[in-house]
């Protein structure tokens, strides 16, 4: 459990909240995202202009995880300390910080995904994650990281969290999950769980249209109520809700609108506050994403995600000083509302001791940096753990007749048809990591990247070409092509196209979601690798050599014919 405010603090707390007027009390209920100023980031006068009239109470910072890690550690640092030197109250700074800060800065240490992590399957490991994106975290600025996630795969079409969970298995999240929080909270960072009540089940994406866990009360309380329980019960800090809807409690019929639990009293208050004791900071998802514009007007959608029990908006927007000055004084909401939202922001602030910033915006619990990393043993250490969760998620899904390892004698030739297109012109270029990794050891690598016409593999053949072995890699960023995890496009042409030869068996061999056998069924043998995280690759070529063992245990039902998750059987537990 997380330990209880010391007096001091406690004092601080509520001295504070007295001080405030009504818009710096509002203020401290948005988070603003640094990345989208209207100006130069680091301009002063300018940014002190735009917190005397938007006095926000924390910023978003560095690359988020559906797109990219930019920028470097001391830039960031530099930047949240001279935020925090021109807010009047200490700031927080929160960055999606999913796979270790390296997913959000890029000169820090960038972890295998959850998934990988879930497939190494081990809470010692899962600690140590926690522990070194935190050390790294707070040393470049943040202090709340937006995770770690606790959705569940129960869908394999969802095309939002694939890599970006810890598998099927509710205890198998808790568990892990729960270890990752307790490394970011020992170690000064703020965890956030996310996205209640729970991503996974459905095949959309809630950045496009609300979406639906449509989950029985007793079927959710078995898998996500089980991990939502563990992370509350551990203490977990602040909770993600989703723009995702559950029919159990917030009903309604087919003509209506589903209600995503960013608007929901029932799921935000009711469920998670009340039945299941959580205290924390509720902070909502991104409120630019069509799962929750959907909802009604501006004014509406803001004021009933405040009042359904949301403590911080995420992106609100700034009109959302004037909307929640002018829903006040109408009194739909209500100054004892606002005031408890404010009261759990600053005990967060508290906690993490950001109001003992110095008056240079220096944060006294930061390690300091050196030349953009940590200091140089920690650095290691952070370095070591990323390649040994690397070497033990490593996945061998299937293997029909022994094709691995290869016998690295007798492979002199192979192909690869590169599943990494999704449109014309359109290709993820650290897919060529992978063939350069071939290439490197003295192989000949033939490559398919272009399908028509289709019998091009075929003709080859007749031409008289043999290859030792074929790969299939596929990689597909998220959100590389919106609304879809699954090869499309020319990367499923590729997969028409390979099947046109006859005299290869093809090794598949996923860098992103783990359901490739689901597309194609065909296949002999599949390595799941969960990313192009460069030493998860490296090891990869590795292991298909028989140089390292395949060590991870799939965290899914990755192969169809083990049947796929079967919620028919879980039972009652909370």
């Amino acid at each position: 459990m997380q330990r209880p405010l010391t007096r001091e603090e406690q004092e601080w707390v509520e001295r504070t909240l007295a001080s405030m007027s009504l818009r710096e009390k509002i203020g401290q209920t948005m988070q603003d995202h640094a990345g989208r100023l209207p100006f130069k980031g680091n301009d002063e006068q300018a940014l002190a202009a735009y917190l005397k009239t938007y006095p926000v109470g924390s910023f978003f910072i560095g690359g988020e995880v559906i797109q990219k890690a930019a920028g470097k550690a001391e830039e960031y640092r530099d930047w949240a300390e001279q935020l925090q030197r021109i807010s009047k109250y200490p700031l927080l700074f929160s960055g999606d910080l999913e796979f270790g800060a390296g997913s959000a800065v890029k000169s820090l240490t960038a972890f295998p995904p959850l998934l990988g992590l879930a497939a190494a399957d081990d809470e010692a490991l899962a600690y140590e994650y926690g522990k070194f994106t935190a050390l790294e975290g707070r040393a470049a600025g943040f202090t709340w990281a937006l995770a770690p996630g606790t959705d569940l795969l129960l869908n394999w079409m969802n095309p939002v969290i694939t890599t970006r969970c810890l598998g099927d298995d509710a205890r198998r999240a808790a568990r892990l999950a729960g270890a990752v929080m307790r490394g970011m909270q020992d170690h000064g960072l703020a965890a956030c769980a996310k996205h209640f009540p729970g991503d996974g089940v459905d095949y959309r994406d809630q950045h496009i249209v609300t979406t639906i866990n449509g989950l029985s009360e007793e079927e959710w309380f078995a898998a996500y109520g089980q991990v939502s329980q563990h992370m509350i019960d551990q203490g977990v800090l602040s909770y993600m809700t989703g723009h995702i809807a559950l029919p159990w409690l917030e009903g309604g019929t087919q003509e209506e609108k589903p209600v995503p639990a960013t608007v929901s009293e029932r799921i935000t208050t009711g469920l998670l506050r009340e039945r299941m004791g959580f205290a924390g900071v509720v902070l909502s998802d991104a409120l630019d994403m069509g799962g929750f514009l959907a909802w009604g007007s501006y004014e509406k959608r803001m004021v009933d995600c405040f009042n359904c029990g949301t403590d911080v908006l995420l992106w609100p927007g700034v009109e959302y000083f004037g909307v929640m000055e002018q829903a006040v004084s109408e009194g739909t909401v209500l100054m004892e509302r606002l005031d408890a939202s404010v009261r759990r922001v600053l005990e967060l602030k508290a906690l993490l001791g950001v109001h003992r910033v110095d008056q240079k915006g220096r944060d006294p619990q930061a390690v300091p940096l050196l030349n953009d990393r940590l200091p140089p043993k920690l650095d290691l250490e952070a370095r070591q753990l990323s390649r040994t969760i690397a070497e033990r998620c490593i996945t061998l899904v299937r293997n029909r007749g022994g094709i691995l390892p290869l016998n690295p004698q007798t492979t002199r030739r192979v192909l690869v048809v590169l599943l990494n297109k999704v449109t014309e012109g359109r290709k993820y270029e650290r897919m060529n990591v992978f063939v350069e990794l071939l290439r490197a050891r003295g192989l000949q690598v033939d490559i398919l990247d272009e399908f028509e016409p289709l019998g091009t593999l075929h003709k080859w053949e007749l031409s008289g070409i043999r290859w030792d072995a074929a790969f299939a890699p596929y990689f597909l960023p998220l959100h590389g092509m919106m609304n879809t995890a699954r090869p499309v496009g020319e990367a499923a042409k590729a997969i028409w196209a390979m099947q046109h030869a006859e005299t290869i068996r093809p090794i598949g061999i996923s860098f992103a979601t783990p359901y490739l056998l689901q597309d194609m069924p065909f296949l002999d043998a599949l390595i799941n690798a969960y990313s192009l995280h460069e030493e998860t690759v490296e090891l990869t070529v590795k292991a298909l050599f028989g140089e390292v063992p395949f060590q991870g245990q799939s965290p899914v039902k990755a192969d169809p014919l083990d049947g796929s998750p079967d919620l028919r059987g879980l039972h009652h537990e909370h």
